[in-house]
């Protein structure tokens, strides 16, 4: 059976923002052109330009896929912890697991250039919020997340996945073995003793 243009086009977007992630896992934002992605892709720079009217809408687009898959993969990874687990351990090795995932390179790529571009700031600006407000939500469903008050769970979450997103930064370039060894220990031991009593 034929193909309709529609699933053409999916599928043309779909080696594309392919392509765009793991170019900028190989070689960096910086080198990641359109000619590049678009040979990596194995479609002409005209098409990436039929699809996407600016390089800063193909990188958006691309930012919101990465953001899209990892938020899958820590919906699914919660929803697999057992019930009678620690939860909370459990949800941060999933945390560290995306956050220093190559995949997620591209993120940080992304939101060192958006310091200076302000349409891909803009963007990214939308994608993160709705990202950060799903992770929440998926969060919400950990064994224990009840405990914490409604008003400053947000910011428990913000803070987890702040800590892990520095320390994979950090750790591209310093490795620090001993301190990863320890870091999700440290994290439950202090929101256990947050918890309200």
């Amino acid at each position: 059976m034929a193909r309709t243009q529609q699933q053409r086009r999916e599928e043309t977007v779909a080696r594309l923002i392919d392509a765009c992630i793991d170019t900028i896992v190989e070689v960096g934002y910086a080198r990641a052109s359109a000619a590049v992605i678009t040979k990596r892709a194995g479609v002409s720079v005209g098409a990436l330009f039929r699809h996407f009217e600016t390089m800063g809408d193909f990188m958006a687009a691309t930012a919101s896929e990465v953001l899209r898959r990892q938020l899958e993969s820590f919906t699914k990874g919660v929803a697999e912890i057992p019930a009678d687990g620690p939860a909370l351990e459990a949800a941060l090795a999933i945390l560290r697991d995306i956050t220093s995932g190559p995949t997620n390179a591209v993120v940080y790529e992304l939101l060192i250039a958006a310091r200076t571009d302000e349409k891909l700031r803009e963007t990214l600006r939308h994608e993160l919020g709705q990202y950060s407000a799903k992770i929440v939500e998926a969060a919400r469903a950990l064994p224990g997340a009840e405990g914490f008050p409604e008003e400053t769970f947000p910011v428990v979450v913000a803070l987890m996945t702040n800590v892990f997103d520095g320390a994979a930064v950090v750790e591209g370039v310093l490795p620090q073995p001993a301190i990863a060894e320890q870091r999700i220990g440290v994290l439950t031991a202090l929101l256990t003793a947050a918890l309200p009593q």
